[in-house]
Order: structure tokens, then C-alpha cells, then sequence
């Protein structure tokens, strides 16, 4: 168990290391004794250890007497929107996301479709830990499942104007960094007319550069857009929950102002609540404002996310990491769902991505993380109380402290051994300054732990 990351977000450690087989094996028991479904569908990210880990947590779930559908490659959200779409089953997914390749990991979905959320992880965590006093007489059965694509590529499908996106033949190049899009991404956009161009396709499971759909890793995407005319750029993480914009000039279209432009896509679409988490940019506030709806913020992690969004009746949502959730289609982070709403919204609007960029409001957002010792986080936490003692203090999700014109917040990492740094204003030299007192004091307790 050392060195395992485990919470709601799943298992994740460095394969071989932290992640084995027997891990796995258990894990896949303990999934089959926790959950009161007779049925649940297994899939895998390209990972070379995948296989050998998605064969050991199966044989766990068919040792529970559980019958396993085996969907072989898929992206996390096709099998999120096949649990929520399909009564009687659970889902599971072994993939690290967009950690690095020598990590692996297993994200554990409930009949709702949704990730785990921590009274269920919790339950499911108890039996984990009493395994030896929790044995099944029953044994399962297995089967292949190889329809799952086709089903989810067409549901998404008419959630969209398909027809108007078809007309418009947009000419798109995709780096799925040798991911689950690899396999299905192409097939998707081709569906919906577009002239397709792929990048960093093969040889599957082999990443070309740091999986995480940042700036600094898509620089290879940037230029092919620009240099090929293409009209956008897509950029996805392994599992296919992130998405990444990539204008038809080259430019990285943040994170933040991508998941802002989808947003106000959908409420222009159907006007209603929206839900994100405390970490994602004001712009979001200001949209609301203007739409003149409500904006509800959760802890960090899709599982928060969608369950405000079920109640709230939300029209729309997501992290301010690229994640969008699309209600109308499924509840779930999702990297198609996001491209086909980009699609939609120009071929729509006629926009281009650079100009459907410069309507939205701007602010300055930093994000950055850093190596801490969490047993020295309350002290942390008091030092910057002090320091930014003129904003109002919360602590939603670590530490979060607000101002007129931007918010700061500090929290460790949910996914790895870190402290993420979150700072946005509208004047950026005041961010930067903020940051720098906010990272000497990090360096401060560091030294004292």
C-alpha cells in the first residue's frame, strides 16, 4: 500500500513499484464484494501494464461470482456514460489519466455512473481492508464487449447539430499522445464530416511527450495547426476526460478560457444553473452574471462536480482543467463531448477560436504545483491567512481566499504527492506578486519541516 494514491479520484502509483498485480487482484474483489450489481464493464487506457492489470482486477470481479464485460481500450467516459445509461451495472477503468507513463492506476464508477463519491469510497475501502474475512462461493462469467463506441459516438452524436457541422468540413488535427483516442478519435470526427489529420497515433501506449494537455507538451499540435490551416486543434490526455483547444492560428487556448468557452456555448443553448469546482477560474462567475443564472462551486473532483449538477438540475459544468460535463449527453468529464460542443459552437457562431476567445472576460490565472510535506499544511495555511489577511478566508477545499477582483487558493494535490497553487486577478502584476509571497512562504515551512 505504500506510496499508493488512493481517494476518490481512484488508485494510481508508479506500476511494478506501488501498483502490482496482487493490488489489483484484490482491488478487483474488493469492487466485486462492495457493489450489489450482478454485472460490471472493464476497460483500459493504452498503458502497456494495462492489460496484465485489467486481466488480474477481471479475474478479482469473476472470483466475487460478478459477470465482466470486457470492453478492451475505451476512453473513462464511454464507460461513465455506459453505467449511467444502462441499469444493473458498475464500471471500472484501469488508467493513471494524464500521469506519466510509467504510472497506472484503476478509476472505480457506480451504477449512477459516476465515480466513486467518499461515503461510497469509504464503504468500498472497509471491505478492501477486510478481504480475508470476505469470501464469494460464486464464481462469474466473462465476455467481450466491442460495441461500446459505436453506441457512445452515436448517442453524442445527435446531442450536437451534426448536420451544420458536417456542412462546414473542418479541417482538425487531434494529439491523443498515443492514448484511447488513438484507437477511436478519428472514427468519431470523420462521423461528423470533418477532414481529420492525427498526430502522435502510434505506436499506441508509447507517449511522445508528458501526457498532460498543458502548453509546454502540445507544442508539436501548435504548429501543425498553423502550419496546416487547420481550424482547431484537439488535444487529449490518455483516458480521454481532458480536453486541450489549440486555435486555427497556433495559440493555446487556456484551460480555463476553453472550459469558459464551452460553458457559455450550452447557455446559449438552455439557459440554467451551472456547477464547477473552487478551483476553476471567475470567468465563470461573470458568465453566470450575465446569463443571469445561478453558479454553484463544489470540493475538487468530477464526482463533486456532477453530483451538484444532478441537484441542481445544472444545464452545464466541468474543471477548470480542461474537463467539461455536458448533461444532455452524460454526466461525466468528457474530451468528445467537448469536441463536438467546439464544433458546434463554430460552426454555429462562424467564429473563429481566436475571436470566440476575445469576447470573454479576462483575467490573469496562474497555476502551479509544488513539492510539500502535508503534515506542515495547517501551518502553511495560518501564514497565509496572515499574509493576505484583507480577503475573505474559506476553506472549501484547502485554503481559499477571495478578493473583489480575484482569489487565491492553496490545496494538496487529491492525485499526487504535491500542493497546487491556484492565483487569478485582473491586474497581472498583482498575481504574480501574490505568487511569490505565496511560494516564499511555501519554501519557508518547507525548510522548518
Amino acid at each position: 500500500m505504500k506510496n499508493l494514491i488512493i481517494g476518490i479520484s481512484g488508485i494510481r502509483g508508479i506500476y511494478g513499484q506501488h501498483l502490482t498485480e496482487k493490488h489489483a487482484l484484490d482491488f478487483g474483489r474488493a469492487f466485486g464484494l462492495w457493489m450489489r450489481e450482478e454485472r460490471v464493464i472493464v476497460g483500459r487506457d493504452t498503458r502497456k501494464s494495462g492489460e496484465s492489470l485489467k486481466e488480474y482486477f477481471v479475474r478479482g470481479l469473476v472470483e466475487t461470482g460478478k459477470n465482466v464485460y470486457d470492453a478492451g481500450i475505451v476512453p473513462t467516459p464511454a464507460l461513465t456514460w455506459f453505467a449511467e445509461k444502462h441499469a444493473g451495472f458498475c464500471a471500472a477503468v484501469i488508467t493513471a489519466s494524464h500521469n506519466p507513463a510509467q504510472y497506472n492506476g484503476i478509476k472505480l464508477i457506480s451504477p449512477s455512473g459516476t465515480f466513486l463519491n467518499l461515503r461510497e469510497f469509504a464503504s468500498f475501502f472497509k471491505v478492501y481492508k477486510s478481504l480475508n474475512k470476505n469470501r464469494s462461493i460464486k464464481t462469474g462469467k466473462y465476455y467481450k464487449y466491442d460495441t461500446l463506441m459505436e453506441s457512445f459516438f452515436g448517442s453524442l452524436i445527435n446531442c450536437v447539430d451534426h448536420k451544420l457541422i458536417k456542412e462546414k468540413n473542418f479541417k482538425v488535427i487531434v494529439d491523443p499522445v498515443q492514448g484511447a483516442g488513438a484507437l477511436c478519435s478519428r472514427k468519431f470526427l470523420e462521423m461528423l464530416g470533418c477532414r481529420v489529420i492525427m498526430i502522435n497515433e502510434d505506436p499506441a501506449g508509447e507517449f511522445s511527450h508528458n501526457p498532460e494537455p498543458m502548453p509546454c507538451n502540445l507544442t508539436l499540435l501548435s504548429k501543425e495547426v498553423e502550419h496546416r490551416s487547420a481550424s482547431v486543434g484537439f488535444a487529449q490526455d490518455p483516458d480521454c476526460d481532458r480536453l486541450a483547444l489549440i486555435a486555427e492560428d497556433g495559440s493555446f487556448i487556456s484551460e480555463e478560457n476553453g472550459l469558459a468557452l464551452l460553458i457559455r456555448w450550452m447557455l446559449q443553448k438552455k439557459k440554467g444553473s451551472v456547477v464547477v469546482n473552487v478551483a476553476t477560474t471567475k470567468i465563470i462567475d461573470d458568465l453566470c452574471d450575465q446569463f443571469n443564472v445561478k453558479l454553484f462551486r463544489t470540493k475538487v473532483g468530477e464526482v463533486h462536480v456532477v453530483e451538484t449538477m444532478k441537484k441542481t438540475g445544472a444545464v452545464a459544468g466541468g474543471e477548470g482543467n480542461g474537463g467539461i460535463v455536458m448533461p444532455a449527453f452524460h454526466y461525466g468529464r468528457d474530451s468528445f463531448a467537448g469536441m463536438a460542443l467546439t464544433l458546434e459552437m463554430m460552426a454555429k457562431t462562424n467564429l473563429k477560436l481566436t475571436e470566440a476567445v476575445s469576447s470573454l472576460p479576462v483575467y490573469f490565472f496562474i497555476k502551479k504545483k509544488m513539492d510539500f510535506p502535508v503534515s506542515r499544511i495547517r501551518m502553511l495555511y495560518r501564514r497565509l491567512e496572515k499574509e493576505f489577511s484583507s480577503g475573505k478566508i474559506s476553506y472549501p477545499d484547502g485554503l481559499r481566499i477571495d478578493f473583489e477582483d480575484g482569489w487565491i487558493g492553496v490545496r494538496p494535490s487529491g492525485t499526487e504527492p504535491i500542493i497546487r497553487i491556484f492565483v487569478e486577478g485582473k491586474e497581472k502584476g498583482k498575481v504574480f506578486a501574490a505568487l511569490k509571497l505565496i511560494e516564499d512562504r511555501i519554501i519557508s515551512c518547507r525548510k522548518n519541516s
